[in-house]
């Protein structure tokens, strides 16, 4: 194991426990053991940074060339750039919101397929003399929103609406696929079966390729946006948990649509969970993405969960905070980095594919999910990915199953690693690292 470089920071009051968190996650994901001086000759110090971090009036940040935050001043500071960039500064009280509640990529000031911070850990790993980048390693994960999709009579009839709808607006290809999946209703009836139950079906396509995963299970039903049907998946709840601990996949918390507003909801349907499991539940993904990285991140570290991997976009694949690694996630308020773990999400299936956001075909889909990866793979990067669980069944699925599994192959043809999102944080079974 690559011993810690030392760190010195010669900085203001107000920045210096800053600008220490971001050389830490900089030498911790250069694996660097030179020592390192902050300001030095290699590593300028932006005194405009310094104002605006200090809480001082000042110009609003630009971006500069290669993942540097312009300033003001013509300085590149790439440890205030990477602070910038990891504490989600630009998502403070305030900051745009989408319909939802959520930061959008269309507000971010840096394109996030552009992969921002891996270009300062680039330029850090030349500057501190690190090693080259290791391997890819991929998480792959499921939130599930809807085991069954044949819940009851409102399912098929708005099933049937769906394909009325798509035939009145002259959308065929719409209206096959509804049509594919009423015509197999009596079939999923007689065998006890359903199109969302797809669980033995992803599985094969992941151990096919090495791999494993996480599915994060909703626990809790509060708001209309958790689904249609909540004593349905109440019901089927303790099979999903059996199925998934059976198949040796991870269990994860999907905290419902009001949690990261309600705080008492987290850790509620978290118990829920894990009376199910038998076992501790370590990781997280809220429920549409909905969280504020300024809130809901500390109160996860505060529950004492190991990782979250909620900061990706809906609108955009890509890196939220622009960097390709795992990093501790930094309380503004408190000043100073929390214990657990973000885990980028880089690339979900409904961002490619539905109309409200890419409407992406499931090949352009894949195109554009490599094409993220690829640039995770050149940083030696560990990201998480998005499959739904109702994206495999073949009359619903339009090709987005076997755009995963070409997606896996791909990453094991470019030399990654495929494991569940606690294996890609570096958990050991049962283990809950805290700093």
């Amino acid at each position: 194991m690559t011993p810690a470089a030392a760190i010195a920071v010669d900085a203001p009051a107000a920045v210096a426990a800053k600008a220490t968190y971001a050389l830490e996650e900089l030498t911790r994901i250069c694996a660097a053991s030179a020592a390192v001086s902050y300001p030095s000759a290699g590593l300028a110090a932006s005194e405009a940074a310094w104002r605006l971090f200090a809480g001082e009036d000042g110009r609003a940040p630009a971006a500069g060339d290669d993942g540097l935050v312009d300033f003001g001043d013509g300085v590149a500071d790439i440890v205030m750039s990477t602070f910038w960039h990891l504490s989600r500064w630009e998502e403070r009280p305030g900051s745009t919101r989408d319909e939802r509640g959520r930061f959008p990529a269309a507000a971010a000031l840096f394109d996030p397929e552009a992969a921002a911070a891996d270009r300062l850990v680039e330029r850090f790993r030349r500057i501190a003399d690190a090693p080259r980048p290791g391997p890819l390693t991929v998480a792959l994960t499921h939130d599930i929103d809807t085991p069954w999709r044949w819940s009851g009579a409102r399912a098929v009839a708005g099933a049937a609406a769906r394909a009325k709808a798509a035939a009145v607006a002259r959308r065929p290809r719409e209206l096959a696929r509804e049509l594919r999946g009423l015509a197999g209703l009596p079939r999923h009836r007689v065998r006890g079966t359903d199109p969302n139950w797809c669980f033995e079906r992803i599985c094969e396509i992941e151990r096919s390729h090495g791999g494993a995963s996480t599915y994060f299970v909703l626990a809790g039903h509060h708001h209309p946006a958790d689904g249609a049907a909540p004593r349905v998946y109440e019901r089927v709840r303790p099979a999903v948990v059996t199925q998934v601990l059976a198949q040796g996949d991870e269990l994860g918390l999907h905290p419902s649509y009001t949690a990261s507003e309600d705080f008492g909801l987290i850790a509620e349907e978290r118990a829920r969970l894990e009376a199910l499991a038998g076992g501790p539940v370590r990781g997280v993904r809220f429920h549409y993405l909905r969280h504020d990285a300024h809130t809901t991140l500390p109160e996860l570290d505060r529950l004492g969960f190991a990782y979250d991997s909620s900061q990706g976009y809906a609108d955009r694949p890509g890196m939220r905070a622009g960097l390709s690694h795992p990093y501790r996630p930094y309380d503004v308020a408190a000043d100073r980095p929390l214990a657990m773990l973000e885990l980028p999400l880089v690339a979900m299936d409904a961002t490619l594919a539905e109309d409200r956001y890419l409407g992406l075909s499931a090949d352009d889909g894949l195109q554009r999910a490599v094409a993220t990866l690829e640039q995770a793979a050149r940083a030696g990067g560990t990201v998480s990915i998005l499959w739904h669980n109702d994206r495999f069944e073949p009359a619903y699925a339009r090709g987005w199953d076997r755009a995963y599994d070409r997606l896996l192959g791909w990453v094991r043809e470019r030399g990654g690693r495929l494991c569940t999102a606690a294996e890609a944080v570096g958990l050991d079974a049962g283990a809950m690292p805290r700093r």
